[in-house]
């Protein structure tokens, strides 16, 4: 038994040194972050996580596809929870920066809520009320199906607007996709994975940053094999941010836009877009094929697209509408809106995610009427 003994005693100091060397990084990324300043993070054991997951069993996978992480679906303390295991191509500094700032925004409704972390792992494990990946599958069922598309974008783009304005510095997302998106079981969309977060020194405009460039180009890699899941393969990056490495509040809603676009692409669309079958086929294909001239930016395929079928008049900027009144259909303003956080040039441009926020709520106010 003297092999069991040692193999237990291995274990054990292998658990402690994890403890350590995360605990330091999660440390720095808390002081870096909030210094130091969070909503408590319980730390579990990882005979407890193995035991919630049937040790990271197959069958108790949260998602088919994950980017950075494999989620699983457990229970601790007789309540369900989404348990994050990160992926060892994933740094062990941007897991700790997800801990670090889904620890800082855990107290807002339209974010995961972190419940707590196991560093006895590397990479660490982390542990969230429990809600499932968006994929933008679920959207089709509710009815109505619009008013799902617009309340979900709403709470995203509250989310967003929180990051950016609630602290002394902007923090910017920087990989927003319907990958980090999540929803309860109340249907409130929770915004989550926080690895390539980065924040604007206060009094600045921008950061330069180079990490988001290589996580889009392993995101893509990864998600190859997705289909029908409203992945964007074009360059859901901010064309500034291509160009110049500048991280601003636009790039995420560049990607926000991007984010919209997949959602008007949820299996049955309403007649409402009055769009034909051809040219909703053709926006689909912007999230599921990979295109050879991906050296263009989003709103330049998309506004092909729609000249091509014949909605150019989508495009008309005489038709841009005030936030305090949407004349046209909720679809409509909604695609709209998309289209104007992308870079399309729509009348006049969106200033920031606030301004976004508040149309969408405008929106969402429209579509009660148009549904009474």
């Amino acid at each position: 038994m003297n092999w069991l003994r040692t193999n237990r005693i291995g274990g054990a100091k292998t658990r402690q040194r994890n403890v350590k060397e995360n605990g330091e990084v999660v440390l720095k990324e808390l002081i870096e972050c909030c210094d130091g300043k969070c909503n408590p993070i319980k730390s579990f054991p990882s005979d407890q996580i193995i035991k919630a997951t049937d040790n990271f069993s197959q069958s108790n996978r949260a998602s088919r596809i994950d980017v950075y992480y494999r989620c699983y679906k457990g229970i601790l303390d007789d309540r369900p929870v989404l348990i994050k295991k990160g992926k060892y191509t994933l740094d062990i500094k941007e897991i700790c920066r997800d801990i670090a700032i889904s620890s800082m925004v855990s107290g807002h409704k339209n974010f995961l809520k972190l419940l707590g972390c196991c560093l006895e792992f590397t990479p660490p494990v982390l542990v969230f009320e429990y809600a499932e990946i968006i994929t933008l599958g679920p959207l089709a069922a509710p009815n109505p199906r619009n008013m799902r598309r617009i309340k979900i974008a709403r709470e995203v783009a509250s989310a967003l607007s929180y990051l950016h304005t609630a602290f002394s510095r902007a923090f910017i997302h920087s990989s927003l996709d319907p990958f980090t998106v999540f929803l309860d079981g109340n249907g409130i969309a929770k915004l989550g994975n926080f690895c390539n977060c980065v924040s604007i020194p206060e009094g600045e405009e921008f950061v330069h940053d180079d990490a988001l460039k290589k996580y889009h180009e392993f995101r893509t890699i990864t998600l190859k094999q997705t289909h029908e899941l409203g992945v964007c393969y074009l360059p859901v990056i901010d064309p500034e941010y291509k160009t110049t490495g500048k991280v601003t509040t636009k790039t995420d809603m560049h990607s926000f836009g991007a984010f919209m676009l997949a959602l008007v692409q949820v299996k049955e669309v309403d007649d409402e877009l009055s769009m034909s079958s051809d040219m909703l086929r053709a926006l689909a294909e912007l999230f599921i094929k990979p295109k050879d001239d991906g050296c263009f930016p989003l709103h330049h395929h998309v506004s092909k697209i729609l000249r091509k079928f014949g909605y150019a008049e989508v495009m008309d900027s005489d038709t841009s509408r005030d936030v305090s009144y949407v004349a046209a259909s909720p679809m409509k303003e909604f695609f709209r809106l998309a289209l104007r956080c992308i870079g399309c040039n729509l009348g006049d441009p969106l200033s920031s995610m606030i301004q976004v926020t508040k149309e969408l709520r405008a929106i969402e106010k429209s579509a009660y009427g148009h549904h009474r």
